[in-house]
């Protein structure tokens, strides 16, 4: 499992083992394995389960004293976190990778030129709720991507015409493959119908 972790200046990918040991941490192209060891009476538990404690944590073989305390949220499925290393402290948001790459799609701001709508992760497409030459709105679902056994809409960010779309009910994805393009009408705004004419 994989969960984003920020700070408002800084994000990374925290990768959590099936035991829920965190086992690497992804700042860009940089991958740490790292260890990760309660102090005390702390879970080790990285990721959502993750409780407040004393932690020990060794990266790049370095050791890091580590001190979270949980702190009350919104509704949101992030969680917050005031985080203390090495005495220096952060504020840190934690979510769902995949629930984290979801919310970007839908809130990319775009109002002119065309939208790749992109797999966020792999898997099977359930649905295609839109086909080329389509009217979209904001929001709308385009393509139902089924992984981890659960169904994922996925919307595109602005309005426009469906110039393509390059998958199939029942195709495998990968994460990153291209699912479907959105863009601006034919002739743009610009033209009016009678100019189209010519």
């Amino acid at each position: 499992m994989r969960y984003v972790a920020s700070d408002g200046e800084h994000q990374v990918t925290l990768d959590v083992g099936e035991n829920g040991h965190l086992r690497r941490i992804v700042a860009g192209d940089t991958t740490l394995d790292v260890d990760w060891q309660a102090v005390g009476g702390a879970s080790a538990r990285g990721g959502a389960d993750a409780a407040a404690g004393h932690y020990g944590l060794i990266a790049d073989g370095r050791s890091f004293e580590v001190y979270v305390r949980a702190v009350p949220g919104g509704a949101s499925a992030a969680r917050n976190f005031e985080v203390l290393i090495g005495g220096r402290p952060f504020a840190v948001r934690l979510e769902d990778a995949r629930a984290s790459t979801l919310a970007g799609l839908a809130g990319a701001g775009h109002e002119r030129g065309e939208v790749v709508i992109s797999a966020p992760m792999p898997g099977l497409v359930s649905g295609v709720l839109a086909a080329a030459g389509d009217h979209v709105e904001a929001g709308q679902t385009i393509v139902v991507l089924e992984a981890m056994k659960m169904e994922n809409d996925l919307a595109t960010p602005r309005g426009g015409i469906v110039k393509a779309v390059r998958v199939a009910r029942g195709q495998t994805v990968n994460q990153g493959d291209t699912l479907a393009i959105v863009g601006d009408p034919a002739g743009g705004a610009e033209l009016s119908p009678l100019e189209d004419e010519d």
